[in-house]
């Protein structure tokens, strides 16, 4: 059976990192190539590929894939290693991937083509389209349900409040009260992942998880700081009541589609299920030491080797290859390497890619804006980003770990992928992996710092 729980875990410790592109395949852009600049991806793509081969020979990864876009529209990809140990196969061009919470900045597109249309205005209570979100409460203190301390939300939450992840809404957990909460109204957060204990009826839809979000209290008051969660799959269902659509079809139709995204989805496609990847948990004996958020070994020197890669989700067996019982808008798509680089580059283009716009060049500034202000994003600046409209978004060069210029908009997901796009140079890059580790950061971090031409550690 597949373990949820150290996925989501991790993903606390893999957020706000970019990770970049290869040397494999290279792709040009229709115009003149001698009247192009030479590329300076050749030299920094065989830095990066040093970087990605040596966590492949320390057994902290099966494999990865990645790809680099410049200025230009050039397009470089490699890949490494394997997408499944035990049966032998590559990872290739068609290897599929779960996205997990690279799903969120689509949920968030999604959202800002409804504002752009009228239908969602990000600044209205959230009960203007759920309504359980009318009354709310915040939790104060108490550890059980007999000590439980709460009080009436200062305001109503906004859609804003979800897309900036400042709404007070966690995942479940077995540590702190509200999470425990989470876990006993049985609010899931993944695809096909049971809470552990919870003896109820299952989350039958979007409509019924917003409901038992609402019911319970929030982490904090709106807007009061960041707390990373299911706020943005509470966002999928504001999409479906404004669009009148499912999510899933409101992607295919209206993002997917447009950008040639065709192997992306709420399930692996019929076609590509021999293609699955699997996941493995990487151990290792020696732990690295602990420090918080912006703790991770910088030095792929001080990596050790690693005793073993455990798989956690067998291919044939994934729940992945069957129909979405619900559709996650922030944790719930898989999709390939190439497809995800088209959705970067429609970022890094202001909206547009190849003709096709989905969003004004205007939204996708405010997306990458940071939203959270000094105390409320406390916690990440310490890393040098903050969180923007669905994105994360470089505010500080110098303490951000790859050193990305400001106004990068990134994000990851919580087995390893990872992606940015910067909207000022129209460059964009995408990394690919399948893993769950307490090394995987120091390479997600030097294989960027060598994609962005800065030093490897």
């Amino acid at each position: 059976m597949y373990k949820f729980k150290p996925i989501f875990a991790a993903l606390a410790i893999t957020t706000g990192l970019l990770a970049l592109s290869g040397c494999a395949t290279s792709q040009a852009p229709s115009s003149a190539i001698t009247s192009l600049p030479p590329s300076v991806l050749p030299e920094r793509i065989a830095t990066m590929r040093t970087v990605l081969q040596d966590g492949v020979d320390k057994k902290v990864a099966s494999g990865f894939s990645a790809a680099l876009v410049d200025s230009y529209g050039r397009i470089e990809s490699t890949y490494v290693g394997l997408a499944d140990i035990e049966t032998g196969k590559p990872i290739t061009p068609d290897t599929v991937f779960r996205l997990y919470s690279m799903t969120k900045p689509v949920t968030a597109v999604a959202i800002m083509m409804l504002v752009e249309e009228g239908k969602v205005d990000l600044d209205a209570p959230v009960s203007t389209y759920i309504p359980s979100f009318a009354k709310t409460v915040v939790y104060v203190s108490g550890d059980t349900l007999e000590t439980l301390k709460t009080e009436p939300a200062v305001r109503q939450l906004t859609v804003r409040d979800l897309m900036r992840q400042s709404a007070g809404i966690p995942w479940w957990g077995a540590t702190k009260p509200v999470e425990r909460l989470y876990a006993m109204n049985g609010i899931e957060r993944a695809p096909s992942e049971p809470v552990p204990g919870f003896k109820g009826p299952r989350v039958a839809n979007l409509q019924d998880l917003a409901d038992r979000v609402a019911a319970t209290p929030f982490t904090n008051q709106p807007g009061e700081t960041w707390t990373y969660g299911i706020a943005i799959d509470v966002l999928g269902r504001v999409v479906e009541v404004a669009s009148g659509q499912t999510l899933g079809t409101f992607f295919k139709e209206r993002i997917f589609t447009p950008l040639g995204m065709n192997r992306t989805a709420f399930q692996v496609q019929p076609g590509d299920k021999e293609n699955l990847a699997n996941v493995y948990f990487a151990v290792s004996k020696i732990k690295p030491p602990s420090g918080g958020i912006d703790s991770y070994v910088k030095s792929l020197k001080d990596v050790p080797m690693h005793e073993a890669l455990r798989p956690g989700d067998p291919p044939a067996k994934s729940p992945f290859l069957e129909p979405a019982r619900i559709e996650f808008g922030g944790a719930g798509l898989v999709g390939t390497l190439s497809d995800y680089v088209r959705f970067a580059r429609m970022i890094a283009g202001q909206g547009e890619l190849d003709g096709v716009r989905l969003l004004k060049a205007s939204s996708i500034a405010e997306m990458g804006k940071d939203q959270l202000g000094p105390k409320a994003n406390a916690n990440l600046i310490k890393q040098g980003y903050s969180y923007g409209l669905g994105f994360g978004t470089v505010v500080d060069s110098n303490l951000y770990p790859s050193g990305a210029p400001v106004g990068t908009m990134f994000w990851g997901g919580a087995a390893g992928t990872q992606f940015w796009a910067n909207p000022q140079t129209n460059e964009a890059g995408v990394l690919m992996t399948q893993v769950l580790g307490d090394y995987l950061r120091t390479y997600q971090v030097n294989a960027a710092r060598a994609a962005l031409g800065n030093p490897v550690q």
